[in-house]
């Protein structure tokens, strides 16, 4: 699967950043660089080295070198890292030219697997590295931040030698049972085994799972036709993400864009506006797509048109929407002044307050409601919102920032993975292991209240292995697909 005889390089900067960095390593590292750098490259020190990179046979800029020389880097091997300000084109121009003197690209995720590979992280530590790139909030990346600091590692580890411990002493006892020696007693085998598959159940249900953690949650910007949906979203997303027109229904797909706010990110999506009457099948579709969008999303932002005073479509539509969160905001607040607003708002918080499922409202969404739903949580009233002043836009993303953290971290099931946190989050694959070690500790016990020791014995090895696993799969059980699953999850030059 990976050969430690190659030289690769990858680049390992995004694309839209205004510095690249090219990555490389293996045996032939400096020898590859001294033929491009301007610089005389040393063979016993790591440094820092500036000079001309050449990105091809004529265009030569400056560039910054890091040097790390083997054993004292990141993969274990030689490594280098070159630091350039320039445009994609010739940061492509520069890895061609890296390609054609010997290297090859590196594969998804081999740079870590290089590491792992040469005993510089375990398997746990290798995979948090990929969860640390990936991380969307500070609670996964502090899930991940102990993953790589070996938490997971340390815990198994006790629970290991504790089933090694009764592992060797019951099969001394098979060793030796011609001479009739008890190393230890079957009652005090099963009664610390049971001690140790209670500390791996502990370690299973006051775990959370990087799943848990990790899915971003989805935000839907709701209302009816140029209510200001799309604006507001381009607002939010610091880009022209949708098409703003004064033209109602302008908008038919759900268009999404990754938000980042203070404590995490969410995906924001805007859908087409919701209308109560339609003779297009395009807008019909469109609504269905948008309504299905809304009540799988976790928090909605209830767009309504302060400045006009006809509301009928708009609490119609309030009846339509089931989110556990939502932010009702008033758009277009610019358009009126301070005293008349203050009386709109009063009149919004009124009319569309909390409200339950109307008949009229499950015939208009053509989609079947929820039969048990609870009342979402409709926070202080309407917040008056203007794309053309910001005003308001800004403690909307505030309260988006509350609330998504509220949601996913701060009550209920969130509070457990907050708490949970401070111990260790595993990913499937661990939990996979953790769940075996508990099956065959469990059947261990079985076979030993059965006086079936060999067999006991037997169950023990497999328990002890599949911890082992881990951290460091065994080679009869981490064949190649094990690991090129597991590093395929990576992006290119880490």
């Amino acid at each position: 699967m990976y050969d430690l005889n190659d030289t690769i390089v990858a680049v390992s900067s995004p694309t839209s950043g205004e510095r690249a960095i090219v990555r490389l390593t293996g045996p032939k590292t400096t020898d590859v660089l001294q033929q491009i750098f301007s610089t005389p490259i040393p063979k016993d020190r790591n440094g820092l080295f500036t000079g001309r990179i050449a990105v091809d046979s004529e265009l030569k800029i400056d560039a910054r070198l890091y040097l790390f020389l083997a054993p004292h880097s990141y993969t274990g091997d030689d490594v280098a890292e070159i630091h350039i300000h320039t445009n994609a084109a010739v940061t492509e121009a520069l890895f061609g030219n890296l390609l054609s003197k010997g290297p090859r690209m590196a594969g998804p995720g081999e740079f870590t697997a290089r590491a792992y590979l040469n005993g510089k992280m375990d398997l746990t530590q290798a995979e948090a590295v990929n969860e640390v790139v990936v991380s969307s909030n500070k609670f996964q990346l502090a899930a991940s931040e102990k993953l790589l600091a070996g938490r997971l590692a340390q815990t198994t580890a006790k629970l290991r030698s504790e089933l090694m411990d009764c592992l060797s002493l019951i099969e001394a006892g098979l060793d030796f049972s011609a001479e009739d020696i008890e190393f230890i007693s079957r009652p005090e085998a099963v009664e610390r085994l049971t001690q140790t598959k209670n500390e791996l159940e502990r370690l299973l249900s006051g775990s959370v799972s990087y799943e848990e953690v990790v899915d971003l949650p989805a935000v839907g910007i709701a209302g009816a036709p140029n209510a200001g949906k799309s604006s507001l979203l381009n607002k939010l997303l610091g880009k022209e993400r949708s098409i703003v027109s004064e033209l109602r229904k302008t908008t038919r797909d759900v268009l999404t864009g990754v938000l980042t706010l203070d404590h995490c990110r969410c995906v924001l999506f805007d859908c087409a506006g919701l209308i109560s009457a339609t003779n297009n099948i395009l807008d019909e579709l469109a609504q269905r797509a948008a309504i299905e969008a809304l009540r799988n999303s976790s928090v909605v932002v209830f767009c309504v048109d302060v400045a006009k005073t006809d509301w009928s479509e708009d609490s119609l539509i309030r009846e339509l929407i089931e989110p556990q969160i939502l932010i009702p905001v008033a758009t277009k607040s610019d358009l009126l002044p301070e005293k008349v607003l203050a009386k709109r708002l009063v009149e919004l918080n009124e009319l569309l307050g909390p409200a339950p499922k109307s008949s009229t409202a499950k015939r208009f969404s053509g989609l079947d409601t929820k039969s048990d739903h609870s009342k979402p949580d409709f926070g202080a009233g309407f917040l008056p919102i203007s794309v053309e002043t910001i005003s308001g836009v800004e403690l909307l993303r505030e309260t988006l920032d509350k609330k998504i953290v509220e949601l996913t971290v701060g009550t209920g099931h969130g509070t457990q993975i907050r708490e949970q946190i401070s111990t260790v989050a595993l990913t499937t694959r661990h939990k996979q292991a953790v769940t075996e070690a508990i099956e065959n500790v469990s059947e261990a016990i079985n076979e030993l209240q059965s006086e079936n020791d060999e067999v006991a014995a037997m169950m023990l090895r497999a328990a002890y292995q599949g911890l082992c696993d881990i951290e460091q799969p065994s080679a009869w059980r981490a064949d190649e697909q094990i690991l090129e699953r597991i590093f395929s999850r990576f992006c290119i030059g880490k």
